[in-house]
Parts: C-alpha cells; sequence; structure tokens
C-alpha cells in the first residue's frame, strides 16, 4: 500500500491519495484542485470513488470538480448529508463567493459497509467533531480527519459538534491496536501509543471531567 499526503488551502488540510491492490482512492480532497490533478497525472493514478472523513468545507471544497474530472462518486457517512448541503452549516458560506451544497453523493450506513470491506477498508463512525465524523482504517493505518490529531483532538464547538459525544468517541479508540499509525486530517503523523501516553484528551483525568477543553 501507498499514501501520499498532499497538504492543501488555506487550513493546510491533509489530502491522503492511498493505492493499494484493490483500490486506489482519495480522502479529504480539500480545495486545491491543481494539486491533486497534477500528481494525479504524474502518477498515472486513476482514482476509484473520493471518502471523506467529514463534511466541512476545507475537506470537500474540490469534490465536485475532482467528481466531474474522474467521474468518480463520493462517499461520505449519512449522519453528514445535512452539513454537504448546507453552506452554513459545512461553512463554505464564510468565505466570499465559494458557498458550497454539494447535489451529488453517497451515504455511507453502519449496516451497510460491503463495498468498503471488498477493498480493505474499515470504516468506525466517531461523532464528536461533526455527526457523521469516521476514522478510515487500512491494515495498521488510521485516517482520522478532525477527529483525533497528533497532540490533539477536534473542535466540539461548530455545527454538529458535541463534547459528550468526543468523549464517547475517544474512549472507543482506546480498544484499537496500539501500534496503529494515525494520519490526521491536520497536522502530523502519530501513532496511537504516542496519544495514549502524551494527548491530554486521551487522559484518565480528561475522560473523567477533571480537566477542560482546548
Amino acid at each position: 500500500m501507498k499514501i501520499k499526503k498532499l497538504v492543501l488551502g488555506f487550513f493546510t488540510v491533509n489530502c491522503y491519495i492511498v493505492t493499494t491492490e484493490e483500490t486506489n482512492f482519495i480522502i479529504d480532497p480539500g480545495a486545491d484542485f491543481k494539486i491533486i490533478d497534477n500528481f494525479m497525472k504524474s502518477e498515472r493514478i486513476n482514482p476509484e470513488f473520493i471518502l471523506n472523513t467529514h463534511g466541512h468545507y476545507d475537506h470537500i471544497g474540490t469534490v465536485p470538480e475532482i467528481t466531474e474530472v474522474y467521474e468518480i462518486p463520493f462517499y461520505i457517512h449519512s449522519k453528514e448529508e445535512p452539513i454537504v448541503t448546507d453552506p452554513g452549516k459545512n461553512m463554505s458560506s464564510f468565505f466570499g463567493g465559494n458557498a458550497l451544497s454539494l447535489k451529488t453523493y453517497n451515504l455511507i450506513e453502519d449496516t451497510d459497509l460491503v463495498f468498503f470491506k471488498q477493498r480493505g477498508i474499515e470504516i468506525f463512525n466517531f461523532p464528536g467533531h461533526t455527526p457523521g465524523s469516521i476514522a478510515i482504517k487500512l491494515n495498521d493505518f488510521l485516517f482520522t480527519g478532525d477527529f483525533l490529531f497528533n497532540g490533539g483532538i477536534g473542535r466540539t464547538d461548530l455545527p454538529g459538534g458535541s463534547s459528550d459525544e468526543m468523549i464517547e468517541s475517544l474512549k472507543k479508540i482506546k480498544d484499537f491496536n496500539q501500534e496503529i499509525v494515525i494520519y490526521p486530517g491536520h497536522g502530523e503523523n502519530s501513532t496511537l501509543d504516542w496519544e495514549f501516553a502524551n494527548n491530554f484528551y486521551l487522559s484518565k483525568d480528561f475522560m473523567e471531567g477533571r480537566g477542560s477543553w482546548f
């Protein structure tokens, strides 16, 4: 498996181009089509689909252009539909002239993941940053979007965010193999064992309400 990270746009979103024996796909294409397109052409990669960790504008900005040019489907969790279709909730309306409401998308349901399992992909819904935030697992690699960062976690004060749901999601991540490598939506890569040892938001104090948010 090959993973290429492209850092895109004003918000420095991590877009990942993943190539495996089963498939090629894009995770979180951000808002810079040219960089993605140039990389695809230089590497002669034909992506099969786009898979997003969540629906905020900085992660979906160039979805319409990629799906049109490459003629591929776009997948996102069903709980993100109210976000990707609403410029206010996906926050694109805050960027003058760039209001974005996606019209074409495929919704992921937790009970029907055959398409992804056939390609060696596991999907986990970790609400908190948004209701339909997901982590994408391939082998010992976990793409966490804005759920879990190197040394931090995603904000819960944006549309659809929930501090209570974030805590419950963080508790679930403790069941994962600690040797897993994390590829977050922003910032540098990490590993779960490092996060368990150093990330305050995965500490017992925070989980039991003895620490403050951010």
